[in-house]
């Protein structure tokens, strides 16, 4: 794993509420990506979805949009940066799933992400663990103000890079034609009706567009994205009763 570091820039994702940036980062030489969200609660303060390098130009941005008060990790991968991150904003509220806060005993968790959402943003996101696997359980978000749902490593979608290790790395993950969870992270859901459960609370959820950690942002008909790359563990004719 090799990675790279370059200042990025915002891109507004939804007017005064959501932001991401993208910061390169490599796995076995392939470029892969990696991305960062930010959402300006109600509050005005700032939610910090799977934290990216810490430079200086993106502290300068971020400054700008408002006070960084919870940074969360969707699963016990995206930890790279989490301690220099702790040591910038120490007055931040860090979570992250269970299993990463065994990984990282290093650092004080104020509190393990679960189904249950937490108080500083109740009633502003919905949250969900993607269950079925012992080792990659992962967090989904969901923005209902935006209609954004928001993913770590559960769905990747390499389309837009043309690296031949990345085209490789995609092809055999089985996510470079179109979004999915990638081969690697799918052989570990052994327990396929706790993730169809999980897949079919997420389709019940407001959204229409996704963004990703990792490939190309999906910005239309995302339900139908996010169920074809399911079909795998899901009946192809689901009862979906929406979350209003």
């Amino acid at each position: 794993m090799t990675l790279m570091s370059k200042d990025c820039t915002l891109v507004e994702w939804a007017t005064n509420r959501i932001w991401y940036c993208d910061m390169p980062y490599r796995v076995a030489g392939a470029p892969m990506g990696h991305r960062m969200t930010i959402i300006r609660l109600d509050n005005h303060k700032l939610f910090i979805h799977s934290p990216i390098e810490i430079t200086t130009s993106l502290q300068q941005q971020l400054r700008q949009l408002g006070e960084i008060a919870y940074v969360v990790t969707p699963n016990k991968n995206h930890n790279i940066y989490l301690s220099d991150w702790w040591l910038a904003y120490p007055q931040a509220y860090f979570y992250a799933p269970p299993g990463l806060i065994h990984k990282r005993s290093d650092l004080t968790f104020d509190g393990a992400l679960g189904n249950q959402t937490p108080p500083h943003w109740q009633g502003q996101l919905l949250q969900t663990v993607i269950r079925g696997s012992d080792s990659m359980e992962e967090i989904a978000f969901c923005d209902p103000q935006s209609k954004t749902l928001i993913v770590g490593d559960a769905l990747a979608w390499m389309v837009d890079s043309h690296h031949p290790l990345t085209f490789a790395l995609a092809v055999i993950n089985g996510c470079y034609f179109h979004p999915a969870m990638p081969w690697y992270w799918r052989i570990t859901f052994r327990n396929h009706t706790q993730l169809r459960q999980s897949i079919q609370e997420i389709l019940t959820w407001p959204f229409d567009r996704i963004i990703l950690s990792h490939g190309r942002v999906i910005d239309n008909n995302a339900k139908a994205y996010f169920s074809a790359a399911f079909q795998w563990v899901i009946p192809h004719k689901l009862n979906i009763t929406p979350v209003q």
